[in-house]
């Protein structure tokens, strides 16, 4: 048998958190689950974080599994969700426990923040969508409500660049992940000065700017010596999970010139890579960003609802006494199509399904108000939640093509919500587009190959072959 190489994925999730192995032969990767845990936040005095210190815990479970079961792992890497991060003060320690992207924090600040950079430029000087979850809403919020973290803080790390320093020592800013934020020109290639000198940001702040798929350090000896490892090389790979996912998608044809992507799962993101950030008016309006990928290229992107509106009609469900599998839903769905349904199609960006709760009466709220007929039976709530879903992600296909003047013809989804094919096939019915779906872990396979690439085991132009190689996907066609 020939040499393998292994290595592990920390793919961090906002509901949940898992160490994945990766393992590449020389011609394909593989990955599997090693260790799984809940990221459930804390409310504290009003406030919500990310129970961070657990995190790194859980994590380094994990790594301890992997190292007594597997032996000698070369690297591994964290990636996450975007815009949170946290502060280190001179001696390297965490200040506090970074806040949840919810919390309220933001609010008594913003109107003033926006006062000074209104939203128009703020997407003008970073392509980022304005958000009050914004990294740059946060920072600001934080400084005018404890401006002691001026001269306390050294440095602020995005969540998985703090994962790196816990586990290296090493202090970096990776490129992808802080794309997120507001806080980095359109390209993503250096903080925006404009931006922090007409919000009073301290610049000092951000730390070194390096690529996706940088070797940063080594876990540190103590690690190293807790967890049973050898010096495994710790690397900030494409560092926000989008990216990662993005940079597993084996596109059928070059570089995806003529290709769409859906990173699909409880959310969804709907989008297409770029050589150069959308910056323009029409895309502020239509709720469009720009985030960096691995490679230098660019992300427009929209953030879109995705199964989050099944997910909680079956935890309602389930609730009441009637559980309903993703398998079931599907077959309910099926059944109904075969009757001719026509089913009422639904905005899933409406703020009404944007919190937990009552969604079936919440569709018939929707339904009512719009005067289109209740769905009356589970089998048709499902079937009006995926045709909703897939008539959405082709409107924002279409908004696409507006913005960029290029023409789609495959639109690839990955993700955990590729598993559900009748959602597939009515993305391809309403798109009119050919759909590729696979793979599944797409986070954790991006994560992987990325690392690879830092290593030197395989050419970064080689990365979509390698995926292609190593996982089938399925194809749709519409009508059929």
């Amino acid at each position: 048998m020939g040499r393998v190489i292994k290595l592990l994925a920390m793919d961090l999730g906002a509901s949940s958190g898992r160490v994945m192995l990766g393992s590449y032969d020389g011609e394909r990767i593989a990955v599997e689950e090693i260790h799984r845990f809940p990221n459930q936040p804390v409310q504290l005095q009003g406030h919500l974080y990310w129970d961070v210190l657990r995190l790194f815990h859980e994590m380094k479970q994990g790594i301890r599994q992997a190292a007594k079961v597997q032996g000698t792992i070369a690297s591994l890497s964290v990636d996450t969700w975007g815009v949170d991060y946290g502060f280190i003060d001179r001696g390297g320690q965490l200040l506090y426990a970074p806040h949840h992207y919810r919390d309220q924090r933001t609010e008594a600040s913003a109107a003033a923040l926006e006062a000074l950079l209104p939203k128009e430029e703020q997407f003008r000087l970073t392509g980022n969508q304005p958000a009050r979850i914004n990294t740059v809403y946060q920072l600001y919020a934080d400084l005018q409500a404890s401006p002691w973290i001026r001269e306390t803080a050294d440095k602020m790390l995005m969540m998985p660049d703090l994962f790196h320093y816990l586990f290296s020592g090493a202090v970096y800013a990776e490129q992808t992940i802080w794309s997120t934020g507001g806080l980095l020109t359109a390209d993503s290639a250096q903080p925006a000065v404009e931006v922090l000198n007409r919000l009073g940001l301290p610049a000092e702040l951000i730390p070194e700017l390096v690529p996706a798929g940088t070797v940063v350090g080594t876990l540190l000896p103590a690690l190293q010596e807790e967890l049973g490892t050898g010096p495994l090389k710790v690397i900030a790979g494409a560092s926000h999970d989008t990216a990662s996912a993005v940079a597993s998608v084996p596109y059928i044809s070059g570089q995806g010139q003529d290709a769409a992507f859906i990173s699909c799962g409880t959310w969804s993101l709907v989008g297409m890579e770029s050589e150069w950030p959308v910056i323009t008016d029409q895309a502020l309006e239509l709720g469009f960003t720009n985030e960096a990928c691995f490679g230098g290229t660019n992300r427009l992107l929209k953030n879109t609802t995705g199964l989050w509106l099944l997910q909680e009609s079956q935890r309602g469900w389930a609730e009441a006494g009637e559980p309903v599998s993703h398998q079931e839903a599907v077959e309910l769905a099926r059944s109904i199509m075969k009757t001719g349904y026509a089913a009422p199609t639904i905005d899933p960006n409406d703020e009404l399904f944007s919190t937990p709760g009552d969604m079936p009466g919440r569709i018939a709220v929707y339904c009512a108000r719009t005067r289109q007929p209740v769905p009356q039976s589970k089998a048709e709530m499902i079937l009006t939640i995926l045709s909703s879903l897939a008539a959405s992600y082709a409107k924002t296909l279409r908004e696409l093509e507006q913005l960029t003047g290029r023409t789609i013809r495959t639109v690839h989804m990955v993700g955990g919500g590729i598993q559900n094919e009748l959602l597939c096939q009515l993305t391809a019915d309403a798109a009119g587009k050919e759909v590729a779906a696979g793979p599944v872990e797409a986070s954790a396979i991006g994560n992987i190959a990325v690392q690879l690439a830092a290593l030197g085991e395989v050419e970064a132009s080689g990365i979509r072959a390698l995926v292609a190689r190593s996982y089938a996907f399925t194809r749709y066609y519409p009508g059929s």
